[in-house]
């Protein structure tokens, strides 16, 4: 009997211990989809006065249920210390519930984070000779950026499960956006026209010191990452990451070959 008591027990811990990972395991995911944005809404819940705190928890019970509102007033301190991990279910619920009453300022920070979460990226680089024409060039880089840098919205999709994110301030926040970021490449389009032709004459005037020299433009997350190499003449050339890193072992094997000539001869006749 002694025996099946703890066999029963240990079954029951099991299970248990099983649903506390699983749970775990949802809440991560669920973070991680949304760029770990769910962070801010805690970190803002957590910050909450008593008088606020106590409000929002009566909010939260007429949304969700008494029960849930007495689960959340006698776990909060243990989420807030971190002792207990909040569920992916209650993660969820805060996420869907908390926004709408935080601060307009909070929450357009939080619409941008998540904006910029689901907001694709790029990588472009170029190597170009020290007589290279920097108009060409800067038409080369507008004409991608024109591609990569679009409007572009939180999915609709996620939406759907936030509806605080399809409010009528929170589209003109992403209007906004979409607005700075058009500047931004205006910005980065005029840094290419005066500052490549910086960077060409360097190279020509200091060639025997300095053999390349790069400039990286980024608007958000798309960046154009632009070389000036010596003896490259009026070449313009877009790179793979591949290319770049051949060429880099290339350039590094004269040195690569001296040194190894040093110690040759340092160890044949000592210093």
């Amino acid at each position: 009997m002694h025996r099946m008591r703890n066999s029963c027990y240990g079954r029951v811990y099991h299970k248990f211990l099983h649903g506390i990972k699983r749970h775990i395991r949802e809440a991560r995911t669920f973070s991680r989809e949304i760029g770990g944005t769910d962070k801010s809404v805690k970190k803002y819940f957590f910050s909450l006065p008593d008088d606020e705190l106590k409000t929002v928890l009566a909010e939260y019970g007429r949304k969700y249920g008494e029960q849930a509102e007495r689960y959340a007033q006698n776990t909060f301190q243990a989420w807030k210390s971190g002792t207990r991990n909040m569920s992916a279910t209650i993660t969820k619920r805060l996420f869907e519930f908390l926004p709408p009453q935080m601060p307009i300022a909070k929450k357009y920070e939080l619409a941008e984070s998540i904006w910029l979460h689901f907001a694709p990226r790029s990588r472009h680089n170029f190597v170009i000779g020290t007589d290279a024409d920097v108009t060409t060039l800067a038409n080369i880089v507008a004409d991608i950026l024109d591609v990569q840098v679009t409007s572009y919205c939180i999915p609709d999709d996620v939406k759907k499960r936030f509806a605080w994110l399809a409010e009528g301030d929170v589209a003109v926040e992403e209007q906004l956006l979409n607005h700075f970021r058009q500047k931004q490449k205006q910005l980065a389009i005029q840094k290419v026209l005066l500052e490549v032709p910086v960077l060409q004459r360097q190279i020509r005037e200091h060639s025997t010191t300095t053999r390349s020299v790069q400039s990286i433009i980024k608007v958000h997350r798309h960046a154009i990452a632009i070389s000036v190499v010596a003896g490259n003449s009026n070449t313009i050339q877009e790179m793979t990451i591949g290319q770049l890193q051949v060429k880099k072992l290339q350039v590094n094997y004269p040195v690569l070959a001296a040194a190894m000539v040093a110690v040759v001869l340092i160890v044949m006749f000592g210093t």
